[in-house]
C-alpha cells in the first residue's frame, strides 16, 4: 500500500511517478482500480478503493455517461488519485510546445484518431500501457478522465473489454477528452500567451 500522506502533507504531482495503483486514502485519494489478480474479484467488487475498502463514488451517475454533466463526471474522477494527479499536475514541455504548435482546435483535431487507434480496438496489445504519461496533453486528459485503456473504461464507465467501442462510446470518450482540454487551456497556454503579450507590448 502506498505511504501514508494526511492532508497538508500533499506530495509534489509529477505523472511520470505516479502508478494506477497509488493512493492517498487519508487525504480522500483512492485506487479504485479492481485487483483482478483477487480469485472471483468480479464478484466482490463493488466500486471500492482497492486498499481502505471505502467507495466514495457515485458509479450509477458516472456510468449514465452524461456529457451534459462532465462536471459532475470530473468531480468523481478526481477521487481516484492517478486521476486527481492528471487533473492537477503541471503539463510538461513537450506538451506545451505540442500545444502551441497545434494550437487548442488542432490538439481536439487529434483526438478521435488517437482513440480510434489507442483504445476503440478488440484486440489492444499489453491494454493499460498503451497512453504515455507525459509528452502530450491529451495523455494528460486520457488519465485523467480514465479513457487511458479498456480497463478504466470497464472499472469507471461500465464499457465491456474484449469488443470494438461503438460510436456513441468513442463519442463519449473523445467528449471527456475534449472538456479536459477546454478546462485546462489558460494552463497549457499560459506560456504562449505571455509570450505574445510581451511581443505587443514591445
Amino acid at each position: 500500500m502506498s505511504e501514508t500522506v494526511f492532508p497538508g502533507e500533499m506530495p509534489k504531482l509529477e505523472p511520470l511517478k505516479v502508478h494506477c495503483t497509488d493512493t492517498r486514502c487519508e487525504a480522500g485519494f483512492h485506487c479504485f482500480s479492481p485487483n483482478r489478480r483477487t480469485k472471483d474479484w468480479q464478484k466482490s467488487y463493488e466500486g471500492q478503493c482497492q486498499f481502505c475498502g471505502q467507495n466514495p463514488v457515485d458509479w450509477k451517475k458516472v456510468k449514465t455517461r452524461d456529457l451534459s454533466d462532465v462536471e459532475s463526471t470530473f468531480r468523481e474522477l478526481s477521487r481516484e488519485w492517478i486521476r486527481h494527479t492528471f487533473f492537477d499536475a503541471p503539463f510538461d514541455e513537450k506538451s506545451k510546445r505540442e500545444a502551441r504548435e497545434l494550437g487548442l482546435e488542432g490538439l481536439k483535431a487529434e483526438v478521435r484518431p488517437l482513440l480510434e487507434k489507442k483504445i476503440r480496438p478488440e484486440k489492444i496489445f499489453r491494454d493499460g500501457t498503451q497512453t504515455k504519461k507525459e509528452g502530450s496533453s491529451i495523455f494528460y486528459a486520457q488519465h485523467a478522465t480514465a479513457t487511458c485503456c479498456r480497463k478504466c473504461l470497464e472499472y469507471w464507465y461500465g464499457i465491456g473489454q474484449k469488443r470494438e467501442l461503438t460510436k456513441d462510446e468513442l463519442d463519449f470518450c473523445e467528449g471527456l477528452v475534449v472538456a479536459y482540454l477546454d478546462l485546462r487551456r489558460d494552463e497549457l497556454f499560459e506560456e504562449a500567451d505571455s509570450d505574445v503579450e510581451a511581443a505587443e507590448a514591445g
